[in-house]
């Protein structure tokens, strides 16, 4: 975990939907935010760098999820963030095969039907062009996208953006 070991704690801030009081008192230097959605409860530029693993996936329906990249653009002068692959055969969240092909409440039912439903609830997973066009719709001029490849396939993209 990023938190473990770091020299610097009180220059991070984590944000997110969870109730952080137990990570508060593990990691005391760390600023714990919670936020339900939308705004970012930062100032314009508040931060030099965001990171973002693994989430965009989660925020919701892809208005949401613009609204979550605008919102890292707008808070920090540059940043990171991954999410795996639509097209990935495999589905990482519930590890089954193909079914998040299928329109979203019928891949809900199908990883419900498997006993994975609560892997599958809320995902709404990004494919590349789509990733791209939200990425265009952010005030981010330049923006690497890089492919993370397992056995010769995208499993995930890294995407790399600087406002300058």
């Amino acid at each position: 975990m990023l938190l473990r070991g770091y020299e610097h704690p009180k220059s991070l801030t984590v944000l997110g939907v969870d109730d952080y009081s137990r990570l508060r008192e593990k990691h005391p230097g760390v600023r714990f935010v919670t936020c339900r959605g939308g705004y970012f409860p930062f100032a314009d530029d508040s931060f030099d760098i965001c990171y973002s693993n693994a989430v965009i996936e989660h925020v919701g329906e892809r208005e949401d999820q613009r609204q979550f990249i605008g919102e890292m653009v707008r808070v920090a002068r540059q940043g990171f963030f991954t999410t795996p692959n639509r097209w990935l055969p495999l589905e990482v969240h519930t590890r089954l095969p193909a079914v998040h092909y299928l329109p979203r409440r019928y891949f809900w039912k199908v990883a419900q039907a498997f006993g994975r439903g609560d892997s599958a609830r809320g995902v709404n997973l990004i494919r590349l062009g789509l990733l791209k066009k939200m990425m265009k719709c952010s005030r981010v001029k330049h923006f690497p996208i890089i492919p993370n490849r397992v056995w010769g396939m995208t499993a995930t993209y890294s995407v790399c953006w600087t406002r300058s």
